[in-house]
């Protein structure tokens, strides 16, 4: 979505852009996590989330979910880096464009 949002010149119009996929992705969400009941000839059952007991060994089971885990971590620390970012862009372009009105002014 940040590939679709900085490729229009106009970034309010590629915001918007960024935020339509957005909202047709989270519409496609459902269809997703539950294609696997509906075409359960096209996919192997549930095998984490089931009721009873998971299908997955132990052995493998752990390591997915301590690794499922340090992904989630890692997707926070760069979200929050990329928000970083952004208000940092923001601060210098607005400090740039007072420095431009400061200038235009007195000269």
């Amino acid at each position: 979505m940040l590939l679709l949002a900085g490729a229009f010149d106009d970034r309010a119009r590629g915001m918007r852009a960024a935020a339509i996929l957005a909202l047709a992705g989270t519409v496609n969400l459902p269809v997703v996590k539950f294609s696997v009941d509906w075409w359960s000839t096209l996919h192997q059952p549930a095998s984490i989330t089931r009721l009873d007991v998971p299908a997955l060994h132990a052995s493998i089971l752990w390591p997915l979910l301590v690794s499922a885990a340090g992904f989630a971590l890692l997707f926070a620390a760069l979200a929050l880096w990329q928000l970083r970012v952004g208000l940092e862009e923001r601060r210098l372009e607005r400090r740039r464009l007072r420095l431009v009105r400061e200038s235009g002014d007195g000269g």
